[in-house]
């Protein structure tokens, strides 16, 4: 699922975690909620030349989903030449295959073979503990 954003720059973002809910978390606070309300109110100060509100410039993010690191490297090296990713937050408990950090290396190795202007990706975790096996 990828929710458009309405902002000039790279907004792009990849969630990478085994938790549908964290998904869905991540859009809950990143993705732009804008009402009808909020639109007209947008409109009406572009229209009037009024100073602008926080809603009224508020950033839009577009959420890529990938559910395991095999999936999420696979969406960074298909969409990196035509529309890359601006960062990717990458849970470290993914089972039962690639954890966060396998894939987070994964990722580092693309980034740095290609020379992709991806910003790196940053580890997420819940719990305290996490042992290399």
């Amino acid at each position: 699922m990828n929710d458009s954003c309405e902002f000039g720059k790279n907004t792009r973002i990849l969630v990478i975690d085994d938790n549908r809910a964290i998904h869905n978390d991540f859009r809950k606070i990143l993705c732009s909620d804008r009402t009808k309300s909020d639109l007209l109110k947008a409109q009406a100060e572009e229209l009037f030349e009024l100073p602008g509100t926080a809603a009224s410039k508020r950033v839009s993010f577009a959420i890529d989903s990938a559910y395991q690191g095999e999936e999420g490297l696979e969406l960074v090296q298909k969409t990196q030449e035509t529309n890359p990713y601006a960062m990717a937050f990458v849970d470290v408990r993914m089972p039962p295959s690639w954890d966060g950090v396998e894939t987070t290396l994964k990722l580092w190795r693309l980034i740095q073979t290609y020379r992709w202007s991806f910003a790196r990706p940053i580890l997420i975790t819940l719990g305290t503990s996490w042992r290399r096996s």
